[in-house]
């Protein structure tokens, strides 16, 4: 009987799938998205300063034991120069030009990583900006790694049920601007990836411990760069192509790339009598302008389908679209 049910619910589910399918079609696109931060128009050159001091403070003591100074040098450098490859690579796909070629500094602190309110005085900002013909500096100040192995075996064996292990990581960025006595940004990022070894007593991938640092680091380098500069972000948004018929010749024309003749018949269909058919029509001719980048008229069109019908996937459109609307004036004023 417990088959049954379970068998009656799988088709049912495939059923449902099968029947959204043909309502529904997705085009996929990229989004520029506007940085976290501003950094002022004048500055036309970046400076990367790593001065994260070396020191016990940055591991965890298991995570040490029995490494001597040498391999911890090593192990530092390791971790830093994959944070700073994870930086580079999202300021060198940045539309903003003239953040693509920073120079990069070192000047390791040489106090302990708990000491991080010890900032870069003014002079200090302002001689190093001047030496290097600098108009703003992103500082690495500190950084800690926590390293954790995670093993569930079976209630009645020895052998792993599950196993992963757990990077952790807690880094402070600051930028400063020459004149200034304090950080023009300050930025802490708490970060946690898992690799996952053995799955359901399947073992999954083997990894090595130099794997899971590079790829924790790098990943944190990059999000740092996702908060300091606008980045294209996939982006996806659902057509109605069902259950009228005019919808299903559109998304056949769509799906053939004529989206031109595609629009005559949404236009058309979008003085409907039916409400709710003239609704999925504006809605349809919005996502075309937004396509086109022409945001204003896609705001004017998914208005004018919420007039017809407040139906579940315009109404999120409209707080897509309105989102677009907002961050495009943030946008001019980071890439111009």
């Amino acid at each position: 009987m417990v088959n049954r049910i379970h068998l009656l619910i799988f088709w049912l589910a495939m059923l449902l799938l099968h029947a959204c399918a043909s309502i529904y079609s997705v085009v996929e696109f990229e989004v520029l998205q506007p940085a976290t931060v501003s950094i002022p128009e004048n500055v036309q050159q970046l400076l990367i300063l790593n001065r994260a001091p070396i020191s016990m403070d940055v591991f965890e003591e298991r995570d040490i034991k029995g490494v001597d100074h040498k391999q911890l040098i090593m192990l530092d450098t390791f971790i830093v120069n994959n944070l700073e490859r994870g930086l580079l690579e999202v300021l060198q796909g940045s539309p903003i030009d003239r953040f693509r070629t920073p120079f990069w500094l070192t000047d390791r602190r040489l106090d302990t990583s708990a000491m991080d309110d010890l900032i870069l005085t003014r002079r200090e900002v302002d001689a190093i900006c001047t030496e290097w013909g600098g108009d703003a500096i992103i500082c690495l100040e500190s950084y800690s790694m926590d390293y954790d192995e995670h093993i569930q075996n079976y209630s009645d064996s020895d052998y792993p049920q599950t196993a992963y292990y757990e990077i952790s990581s807690i880094i402070k960025w600051n930028i400063y601007l020459p004149g200034s006595p304090r950080p023009f940004d300050s930025y802490t990022m708490v970060d946690t990836l898992f690799f996952t070894e053995v799955q359901d007593g399947l073992l999954i991938r083997r990894y090595h411990t130099s794997e899971m640092l590079k790829e924790a680091f790098f990943v944190s380098g990059k999000k740092y760069g996702r908060y300091l500069v606008p980045v294209w972000n996939h982006a996806s948004r659902i057509l109605f192509k069902g259950d009228e018929k005019a919808l299903r010749e559109a998304s056949k024309l769509t799906s053939q790339g004529d989206w031109d003749k595609a629009y005559i018949v949404w236009e058309e269909m979008s003085e409907s009598v039916d409400s709710t058919a003239s609704a999925k029509a504006l809605y349809n001719m919005a996502i075309f302008h937004e396509l086109e980048d022409h945001l204003d008229s896609a705001n004017l069109l998914v208005n004018e389908a919420l007039k017809r019908d407040t139906l579940e996937l315009i109404r999120a459109y409209k707080e897509e679209i309105d989102t677009r609307i907002l961050n495009r004036k943030e946008l001019y004023k980071q890439v111009r």
